[in-house]
């Protein structure tokens, strides 16, 4: 895109990019623009959960984004399977609590 097409937000972005890349800009934008652009703009990037700075998906090799891509995947199947053994006590507590009251009002009723 022509960098006359950009707002001045954009232009910011592309600016802190190129900056967290290491790559010089082809030219900067003026200074008070870029500051009144970078107000709502994070000044530091944020980490994940592991403590990490994601990198653009580009930026990382194919074995990389795999690897990522595989984690989340035992993350999300080690999630349920904890929800799920979790279910495996409760659900059928709660069925031998109602038939146990259940039961007990019964009895109380039939003496």
């Amino acid at each position: 895109m022509p960098a006359e097409k950009l707002s001045a937000r954009q232009a910011a972005l592309i600016a802190q990019a190129r900056a967290q890349l290491g790559k010089a800009p082809a030219q900067a934008p003026a200074t008070a623009q870029v500051a009144r652009a970078m107000r709502g703009v994070p000044a530091a990037p944020v980490e994940n959960a592991a403590g990490e700075v994601p990198t653009p998906a580009s930026a990382r090799s194919p074995a990389e984004r795999l690897d990522a891509l595989m984690d989340a995947a035992r993350a999300e199947s080690q999630r349920r399977r904890e929800r799920q053994r979790r279910l495996y006590v409760w659900v059928p507590l709660a069925f031998f609590s109602v038939a146990g009251l259940w039961t007990l009002l019964w009895l109380w009723n039939s003496l």
